[in-house]
């Protein structure tokens, strides 16, 4: 037992110093306090004297200073060379340290300086600095923007030089080209011969002094634009002559580069990119352009900045004004201030000796006699009788001293002694005790360790045997997914074509039923496959961009016919304000939604349905928040979580009557787990029911927004297909085929993959579509095949894979092969148009000349250079057959001329080749090059013919 003294306990040693301090230190505490006073009415009055006035002065002298900054600054600012800018600008600094040595004085007075005129004389040094900076940076753009205009001028007098070389050594060519054809006019009837040299005159020699002809009048249009640069006072005028600038080197640069001088083309190039505006923005850009938009941006920034050190010495002088009449106002409080502390210092000393001795004799009579001398007495014959073994009653401590404390201390150890003696026999039986409780544990702990041996053995089994029903399971339902799709996708291709024909209304009735129960089945599997990707962990978020409003318009636009054959009302509130576009699982998105808007419509026999969608902003985002309500027979409110539950239905009854699996709504609530979404609902029985999905999505871009299948479907083909179908089941050739041939598009259809290998040498296809289960050898083992194929045509057809197995691993695997997209089954009509138009290219060979040209020369041009290209071929291999190397290096020099007004890189780089290597004479390498080149013009020729056909149909359209 112990006894803590309280908090508010008094110390005795404390009291006795405080009584000590009390009588002999209250007189000259007294005496301390009054000189004090009198130091203080001595000290203010020298304040007054040697102090306030001078202080007074030295503030009364910022305004002259203040004046000569006033009006120097706008000089500065009107400076354009580096000696009047350090002229002026010296001065300025110099009245800014005279301001400041100004307020160090007044420091040194011992008064304290206001903030804010501390704050006014640094903005003034702050602004005077800015200005200056402003100033220096101007004075060095101009300098700049002098330079890169007298080296931009330099770099297009020099491209003028080149332009007039290249026009004057086109009409060179011209002109010696013309002069052939006279001389072979008199040298006989080589018909060939002239016509050769007329090909060349109308292909290239005409084409190419057109196009310097043009780049020289370009390059000089280009030097008036820069004259016009220093002259510019508008952001809006400089930034159009930036843009014809820059307009103008493109066209320039494109002529440049079809230049068959190498020399004159890298230095034209290298003059160009010194006149090319820069793509980096400020302040990385240092050409003309940003030059002459910063030195616009700095005499903005100039006159702001002298605005600024105005306001700033304004402000100066009215903070010095209202210091010095403060200084005044405490000159006069101080003198009343002194007459006051010495009438406080007299009654001081008055008052305080009386009251000293009144003290003294309180403390002595009362404190010392009664609190502590009588209670040492009682409590020192206590301990005596303690120490003689008497007994002795309770001890209670008087007070909250240190005299309490021993009191205390004196009856903790008279109690301590009554305890010793029951603490022994008690430590004798918990000993006892302690060894019987040890015995008991160890046998216990042997016994659960032999038990906890057995139900790890147990446990093991029971996974190895869970992790073997897992497996069979996903297997089965891989086998189920093909087999059940693969006959689906026949009944709804069949189902969806017989839609075309001319039917009854009766029948067509029977056929949308027919249609309804397929798709009723599809919903089954699809329901069935997504609940095992749950429990097995393989639903993962798939976030792309999308339009909430178009994914909420397409449910509804599925579903209103399921909701006027019940005549009910299915509406949709969608709010100006929603998102646009945001990032996030459309997927499961829109699986969660159309499974509530169809249990809605299910549920509900009369009145309305009605989706609709709120939003909140926040930082990272928006939260949309769906609801779906409707007026049906609503839900118990026993049954309102029960229902998310797998195969659970609110009861027998509902079961019964409406049908159903139970896994729709507990796929929403796991999808909705899944995206970290939260899926609640709300319902009155017989009132109608309302779930609410509350997700969050990040912002998304509207470029990024893909473009609507439906929309991408209906749209005119620019292609009229040749297909290759390889396709097992004659009801699935059947739907492909019909599909495909609706289009416009031809097909050809077999049966096995080894038939399709078989008839790729023989036809030119533009696709393949390629069922993954196939008899024999797979679709995706022949895809790896087609891939391996030496012959590039064939190799790089486009591969549609067409399979009834959605699992992810399947897909990839596919993918890995070599197959361009992945069609599930039942391949759908507008996935299949969607996939056709994603995959066929629509760019060719002749889209940038047809650009420039327009696409009736480029056609001419084209057909032209399909005309002379045998021609040009067979004098590449008389040469070489001749072995008369320089002719060989002419000819392919000639061709690729040619070549270059068209995409074709491929040829161009290996006539370059044949010609590089021609000029060093016979080599093992140049051989080689001229066996492949028959292989690379056939190839070249069938692009030029294919992109022919394209611009072909684009001008009978364009007539039509």
């Amino acid at each position: 037992m112990s006894h803590k003294s309280s908090p508010s306990r008094v110390s005795l040693g404390r009291m006795l110093l405080m009584a000590f301090l009390v009588i002999a230190g209250l007189p000259t505490l007294i005496g301390v306090l009054g000189w004090i006073e009198l130091q203080k009415v001595a000290r203010n009055q020298t304040n007054v004297i040697k102090e306030t006035i001078p202080a007074i002065s030295e503030v009364r002298g910022f305004t002259e200073e203040i004046s000569r900054i006033v009006l120097v600054a706008p000089e500065l600012a009107a400076v354009t060379t580096e000696a009047a800018r350090l002229e002026r600008a010296g001065y300025l600094f110099a009245q800014a340290d005279a301001l400041k040595q100004r307020v160090a004085r007044y420091e040194g007075t011992g008064d304290v300086i206001p903030a804010r005129l501390q704050q006014s004389e640094a903005d003034v040094r702050s602004g005077i600095e800015g200005l200056d900076r402003l100033v220096q940076d101007r004075i060095i753009a101009i300098a700049a923007q002098g330079a890169r205009l007298h080296a931009g001028l330099a770099a297009t007098t020099e491209l003028l030089e080149i332009a007039d070389t290249l026009v004057a050594n086109a009409q060179m060519g011209t002109s010696a080209v013309i002069s052939s054809l006279y001389d072979l006019e008199g040298a006989g009837p080589d018909t060939d011969k002239r016509l050769d040299t007329l090909d060349k005159l109308i292909e290239v020699d005409l084409f190419r002094q057109g196009q310097m002809s043009e780049m020289r009048s370009h390059i000089g249009e280009v030097g008036l634009l820069l004259n016009r640069i220093a002259t510019v006072q508008d952001p809006a005028e400089l930034a159009q002559v930036q843009a014809e600038v820059q307009s103008r080197i493109d066209i320039v640069t494109r002529r440049i580069l079809a230049v068959n001088d190498p020399i004159r083309a890298e230095r034209a190039l290298a003059l160009l990119q010194m006149i090319r505006p820069s793509a980096a923005p400020p302040p990385d850009a240092a050409d003309m352009f940003s030059l002459t938009k910063g030195i616009l941006d700095l005499n903005r920034l100039i006159a702001g900045a002298q605005i600024e050190v105005r306001e700033a010495a304004v402000r100066l002088e009215r903070e010095a004004q209202a210091l010095a009449d403060q200084i005044t106002g405490r000159a006069v409080l101080a003198g009343a201030e002194a007459s006051a502390a010495i009438r406080t210092t007299q009654q001081l000393y008055v008052w305080g000796s009386v009251a000293a001795l009144l003290i003294s004799l309180a403390v002595v009579w009362i404190y010392v006699r009664g609190n502590i001398t009588r209670r040492l007495d009682a409590l020192s014959a206590t301990m005596t009788r303690l120490a003689e073994g008497e007994e002795v009653g309770r001890i209670t401590p008087q007070g909250t001293d240190e005299i309490a404390d021993m009191e205390a201390a004196v009856e903790v150890f008279r109690l301590q002694g009554i305890e010793n003696h029951a603490l022994e026999a008690e430590r004798d039986q918990n000993l006892a005790e302690l060894r019987r409780h040890r015995l008991e544990l160890q046998l216990l702990v042997a016994e659960q360790t032999k038990q906890l041996r057995g139900e790890v053995s147990a446990h093991a089994e029971a996974r190895n045997r869970a992790e073997a029903a897992d497996r069979a399971k996903s297997e089965f339902l891989a086998m189920m997914s093909h087999e059940i799709r693969t006959p689906m996708n026949g009944v709804l291709g069949m189902l969806r074509s017989l839609g075309r024909d001319g039917l009854s209304p009766r029948q067509q009735g029977q056929l949308r039923a027919a249609h309804a129960s397929g798709e009723g089945l599809m919903v089954i599997l699809n329901d069935i496959l997504d609940y095992s990707k749950i429990e097995a962990g393989a639903a993962t978020l798939a976030e792309v961009t999308f339009a909430p409003a178009d994914l909420l318009r397409d449910i509804v636009g599925l579903m209103t016919p399921s909701a006027q054959e019940k005549g009910l009302v299915l509406t949709m509130d969608v709010p100006a304000a929603l998102p646009a576009a945001v990032l996030g699982d459309m997927g499961k998105l829109r699986q969660i939604l159309f499974n509530l808007v169809s249990n809605a419509v299910k549920f509900t026999e009369q009145g309305e349905v009605e989706l609709s969608v709120t939003s909140q902003q926040h930082a990272g985002g928006s939260t949309l928040i769906f609801a779906v309500s409707d007026t049906g027979k609503g839900i118990a409110a026993a049954s309102q979580e029960r229902i998310f539950g797998v195969f659970e239905q609110e009861d027998a009854q509902t079961a019964r009557q409406y049908g159903g699996k139970g896994l729709g709504l507990a796929i929403c609530r796991r999808f909705a787990d899944a995206m970290g979404a939260t899926l609640t609902v709300q319902s009155v029985p017989g009132a109608g029911t309302v779930f609410t999905l509350a997700a969050g999505f990040r912002p998304g871009k509207v470029a990024d927004l893909p473009v609507d299948i439906v929309e991408v479907s209906v749209q005119p083909d620019t292609r009229r297909l040749h297909a290759l179908v390889v396709e097992d089941n004659d009801i699935n050739q059947m739907v492909i085929q019909t599909y495909l041939e609706d289009k416009g598009h031809q097909v050809h259809v077999v049966g096995t993959a080894e038939a399709a290998l078989s008839v790729l040498h023989g036809a030119q296809f533009d696709v393949i579509l390629m069922d993954v289960n196939l008899p024999g050898l797979s679709g995706t083992e022949a895809t790896r095949m087609i891939r391996a194929i030496a012959d590039r045509r064939i190799a790089a057809l486009p591969i549609i894979g067409v399979s009834a197995h959605v699992q992810e691993a399947d897909r990839l695997e596919n993918l890995r092969a070599g197959m361009s997209v992945i069609l599930p089954k039942p391949l759908s009509f507008y996935a299949l148009s969607a996939a056709l138009l994603d995959v066929i290219s629509q760019r060719h060979v002749l889209f940038d000349l047809a650009s420039d040209m327009g696409t009736e020369r480029a056609c001419g041009l084209a057909r032209m250079f399909l005309e002379s290209l045998p021609k040009r071929l067979a004098a590449i291999a008389a040469a070489a057959r001749f072995s008369d190397w320089t002719a060989l290096a002419q000819a392919a020099h000639h061709l690729k001329g040619a070549t270059g007004n068209f995409d074709l890189p491929a040829l161009a780089a290996h006539l370059d080749q044949i010609e590089g290597s021609a000029r060093l004479g016979p080599s093992a390498q140049l051989e080689t090059y001229l066996q492949q080149l028959t292989k690379v013009a056939e190839e070249s020729r069938l692009a030029i013919e294919t992109a022919l056909a394209v611009l072909d149909r684009s001008l009978n359209q364009a007539a039509q």
